[in-house]
């Protein structure tokens, strides 16, 4: 398993706009350029559709934050693949709606490169690895598609396969 390319041809085009201010220390949020509720919620939906996803409240987070996790028998990546336990995927909650997530090293240099995310600061301080990125909440239907892109690339470093691609779930309806 090579955990360092990406498992597909991830089409990452540049966000537009200023990066969204960000919280430097703990808890890791966006501060501005929230989306609206409606994205925000398409956004959980859509996620929880991976399949072998399900939801829980994090350890790390608020409570109302939802932490994405695989099931144990999909949970076949590398360690550095997880936040915690089997959690790959931390959804906050609005008004920030900023997600974290876990990404393998040629996927984060491109989310960095074109301005979707950030690493986590305590990645800086050598407390989380660093395949721990804040992906910034989309702000409209066109930024959902390419970060439910990322959410399900993360899912996929997380199960150490490539057993799913995003693409499968928009023929299969869950995104058109």
């Amino acid at each position: 398993m090579n955990t360092g390319m990406p498992l597909f041809d991830l089409a990452l085009p540049r966000r537009i706009g200023q990066r969204p201010r960000t919280r430097l220390g703990l808890p890791h949020v966006q501060l501005d350029q929230f989306p609206p509720a409606e994205i925000a919620g398409q956004l959980r939906e859509l996620a929880l559709g991976i399949p072998g996803v399900r939801a829980r409240q994090s350890r790390m987070a608020f409570p109302s934050s939802v932490a994405l996790c695989l099931t144990d028998e999909s949970a076949q990546g590398p360690p550095e693949a997880f936040i915690d336990n089997h959690e790959f995927c931390l959804l906050h909650d609005l008004p920030e709606a900023s997600i974290h997530v876990t990404l393998p090293k040629t996927i984060r240099e491109r989310v960095l490169a074109t301005a979707w995310g950030e690493p986590h600061p305590a990645v800086r301080t050598g407390i989380a690895p660093e395949t721990l990125f804040l992906l910034y909440a989309p702000r409209n239907a066109q930024e959902l598609r390419v970060v439910f892109d990322l959410i399900a690339e993360s899912s996929r470093f997380a199960k150490g396969s490539r057993g799913f691609c995003p693409h499968d779930c928009r023929r299969e309806g869950a995104m058109s």
